[in-house]
């Protein structure tokens, strides 16, 4: 009996003991890792850029990463990345990443695909050479805006990606956009156009038939109230105004055409530069510029599509960014002599605050 009890002793430390053992092993495992998983290298924040390039594996990005210090395990990183499906679609770009992030932020970072990205504002009615020297406010491109028009004006570029024009102006959509870092310029242009042709559908193509303009005519048309449209719910008006000179046979003679090209931005318009012989000069030619001379936004776009039913052939400036409408030259000219007088008033009344 004694002999049987010894046995079942030993049985039980036996098993006690191998228990233990497995209970330490599985602790020190979990302890491992979650210290593997959730616990960063350091404290201390050290930023650091790696770069996921196209064609990159998930194998070359963990070690990379490991390289760098910003995870320490690489079998565990690489194990848990193919478990999530984070291996088979890591976004292409540059990753802000540090040591003082956890391995499971390093997976959750790649797996959001959060790159650096810049936030870049194109406001409407902003025209190429614009846009060029925007982005050279960035770290994106060089100091150089001509890196930016060369491809804007490159007419083979312009073709290719579907634009029925000789240069871009007018199809690189204003917006805000979130570019990210390395991205070359050809990328950004090909964005700004896609977003365009995400705006301009069918149905405004379908409306354009109607209004017997072809798409490139409503573009260049829509520039030019976006333009003179300091008060957004003039647009139709303006449109309607340009389209009743057009039905006519009458010149545009919009200030913004007779400086495009001439200067990236325009702060007023002489009256040398209404004489200034140029294509896009609609004091000088009939009809519409060849081409637009800004990049309109979606309100213009529809205003010079569903234009105001009004018969006004004038308009001109108050002086507080919106306009007088007229519908005769008569008219018009009192308006005009309204404007100058208000003008003058304004000059007297800031000459007299003055110490």
């Amino acid at each position: 009996m004694m002999q049987q009890w010894d046995k079942i002793t030993y049985w039980i430390k036996r098993h006690l003991w191998v228990t233990f053992l497995a209970a330490t092993i599985v602790l020190t495992s979990t302890i491992h890792f979650y210290i593997a998983l959730f616990v960063p290298p350091t404290r201390e924040k050290a930023w650091k850029e790696v770069q996921v390039t196209e064609g990159m594996s998930f194998k070359a990005i963990a070690s990379a990463l490991q390289k760098e210090g910003i995870i320490r395990y690489r079998g565990y990183f690489e194990i848990i990345g193919r478990l999530q499906g984070i291996s088979r679609r890591v976004r292409m770009g540059y990753y802000g990443l540090g040591s003082h992030l956890s391995m499971w932020e390093v997976l959750e970072a790649l797996r959001k695909g959060r790159i650096i990205e810049y936030e870049v504002v194109i406001p409407e009615g902003y025209n190429l050479y614009q846009i060029g020297w925007t982005l050279t406010g960035t770290p994106l491109i060089s100091s150089d805006p001509d890196d930016f028009i060369e491809v804007a004006t490159n007419k083979k570029f312009a073709r290719d990606l579907g634009i029925d024009a000789d240069r871009l102006e007018g199809y690189l959509f204003p917006d805000t956009y979130y570019l990210p870092k390395g991205i070359t310029v050809t990328d950004i242009a090909k964005r700004m156009v896609q977003r365009y042709k995400d705006v301009f559908t069918d149905d405004l193509r379908e409306r354009a038939k109607e209004l017997n303009l072809t798409e490139h005519q409503v573009v260049t048309l829509a520039s030019i109230v976006e333009k003179e449209a300091k008060v957004s719910t003039e647009r139709k008006l303006i449109a309607a105004v340009y389209h009743n000179r057009l039905k006519q046979g009458m010149k545009l003679q919009a200030d913004p055409t007779a400086v495009y090209g001439l200067r990236a931005w325009i702060t007023k318009v002489s009256a040398q530069d209404l004489k200034r012989k140029t294509p896009y000069n609609t004091y000088l030619h009939k009809g519409l510029p060849p081409g637009p001379i800004a990049n309109p936004g979606r309100g213009a776009i529809l205003a010079t599509l569903y234009p105001e039913n009004v018969d006004y052939l004038f308009f001109v400036a108050q002086g507080d960014g919106s306009h007088y409408f007229s519908k005769d030259y008569g008219e018009h000219g009192k308006a005009i002599g309204r404007y100058k007088v208000n003008k003058q008033k304004a000059r007297q009344a800031a000459k007299g605050k003055k110490p």
